[in-house]
């Protein structure tokens, strides 16, 4: 039996069928006719080709806090005839709610940042896609400014808890007199191909991550000199 195809809240998906068989006939998706759905979607194709595989992209939405599944849908009239209706399920996983700690860093100069953690509070909910993959860069003076590069540019794999541990000991040296932000810059599971996995999400879901994480370093303090008088 064919798995469900797996997708992350806020993602389409393209969906393909070969209709060669069936030339001239008329194509209908239908979308959100499953569980949990929250929209629908229907597309015609009447024209006879030569290369008959036709696509739809559909869109999923899921504001619930668990797992969804929704249904697409297709099925082929010709001559007031129609075929039997092919169903494929689709997993909607609701995005990840990822926070960082409520209390920001602040260093004296030349001291390095304290290991912290990041919490994935629904993993639970979204277990099944597999483990997950994260990556994230410590960037200058903004959530958008220079990356500082190096070791501090982070990838963890194999997540598989709500606490996600993250290691600065290797991060180069922060300079004085600035402020520097942790970014997630992709979440995704770690299911392969031929598994139908979700990928990453889209720009616009990480967008929705905290990105306001700050380390501030405090300017250099000059060594007093001792002056007897």
């Amino acid at each position: 039996m064919a798995q469900n195809q797996k997708v992350w809240s806020g993602s389409s998906k393209l969906f393909g069928i070969d209709s060669t068989a069936n030339r001239g006939s008329t194509i209908t998706w239908n979308l959100g006719l499953g569980t949990g759905s929250t929209s629908s979607k229907t597309d015609s194709v009447v024209t006879a080709v030569s290369n008959r595989n036709i696509f739809t992209r559909a869109s999923f939405a899921n504001t619930t806090a668990a797992m969804i599944v929704d249904t697409i849908k297709v099925i082929e009239t010709l001559n007031a005839c129609s075929t039997s209706t092919s169903s494929k399920l689709i997993e909607v996983f609701p995005i990840p709610l990822i926070s960082v700690p409520t209390t920001n860093q602040t260093l004296c100069s030349g001291i390095a940042p304290a290991n912290f953690n990041i919490t994935l509070s629904n993993y639970a909910a979204i277990t099944n896609i597999g483990t997950f993959n994260l990556t994230y860069e410590v960037r200058l003076g903004s959530a958008n400014g220079t990356a500082l590069g190096g070791a501090s540019n982070g990838s963890i794999s194999g997540i598989n808890s709500t606490t996600i541990a993250i290691n600065t000991s290797a991060w180069p040296s922060l300079s004085a007199n600035s402020t520097y932000y942790f970014v997630i810059t992709s979440f995704g599971s770690s299911l392969a191909s031929p598994t139908p996995l979700p990928g990453n999400l889209s720009a616009s879901s990480l967008s929705t991550f905290p990105q306001t994480y700050a380390i501030t370093v405090q300017p250099t303090l000059t060594t007093p000199s001792i002056i007897a008088y």
